[in-house]
């Protein structure tokens, strides 16, 4: 299951949280500061939140800063790049003045590389001033602090009724639609096209690969938050999606997030290329009983 408080872009999940459907569980920020941000939500872009409130934005992303930077420490995680493995050297060295100082020069050079602006300044000694992707990096970790655990069991009831003519690509097929107590799970076939040929380059594999939905809306007006997806490696991609239908809704409307291509020279392992393709096809599916 891939999940990082949403399986959608912050700017998405927030536009949903405006149009959220009535029975939605929502948790309660921990923090003043996330409070605060979450409120302004309602009617700030992400981007927009660190003009409106640079210091709480500046509270919340250094915290998550710190967080990472303490992870990055131990060396649990992995020391694969140079910095973190002289921040995790640094670490494990004596204590005393040296180590000290050791420590605050791998960890300045270690928020650089991960262009962490706020942690940087503070390392440093100077406040910096939060900008846009301050921003939206605030956003993100206001909206983990807001939505609910995701309910992985296999339970509920199939509620999937026929898809609409005219709404289904070729490549995409729902497979379930499932409502338990709080939420409901959506299971999509993909089957995108992938072709091996042989041009200028030499042997070529050149595929798509679905990211999954980015949108759930029904016939209603309102909108689903879509918590987790798990590509599971069958072909089949399986959303959580929250909260239950509302009372009504008679139509799904479940919008792509686009696939993702790629192109892999076969005969020299290291020539390839992958990119986004933002391919916004909606899938159309009545709810039976």
């Amino acid at each position: 299951m891939r999940s990082s408080g949403s399986a959608a872009p912050v700017e998405d999940t927030v536009r949903a949280l405006r149009r959220l459907a009535p029975g939605a569980f929502l948790r309660s920020p921990p923090t003043p500061e996330l409070r605060l941000l979450a409120a302004a939500l309602r009617d700030c872009s992400p981007g927009a939140l660190a003009l409106r409130h640079p210091d709480a934005v500046a509270r919340v992303v250094l915290g998550a800063q710190r967080r990472a930077l303490r992870r990055a420490m131990t060396g649990f995680f992995g020391a694969e790049d140079p910095e973190t493995a002289r921040l995790v050297r640094a670490a494990r060295l004596g204590a005393g003045a040296w180590r000290e100082h050791g420590l605050r020069a791998a960890a300045l050079g270690w928020a650089e590389v991960r262009g962490y602006r706020v942690l940087a300044g503070e390392l440093c000694g100077v406040p910096v001033v939060p900008d846009e992707e301050d921003g939206r990096a605030a956003a993100e970790l206001t909206v983990a602090a807001l939505l609910p655990a995701v309910d992985a069991g296999e339970g509920g009831r199939e509620i999937l009724g026929s898809e609409v003519a005219g709404g289904a690509s070729a490549f995409l097929d729902v497979r379930s639609v499932r409502v338990g107590e709080r939420g409901f799970r959506v299971d999509v076939h993909a089957d995108p096209p992938v072709e091996v040929l042989r041009d200028r380059a030499g042997l070529t594999l050149r595929a798509l690969w679905w990211n999954g939905l980015g949108r759930v809306a029904d016939d209603l007006g309102y909108e689903y938050l879509l918590l987790a997806k798990d590509p599971a490696g069958t072909g089949t991609v399986r959303h959580w999606c929250h909260p239950r239908p509302a009372p009504g809704a008679r139509v799904l409307r479940l919008e792509s997030a686009g696939y993702r291509g790629e192109r892999q020279v076969l005969d020299r392992a290291s020539a390839g290329s992958t990119a986004e393709v933002l391919v916004k096809l909606e899938l159309t599916v009545r709810l039976g009983a």
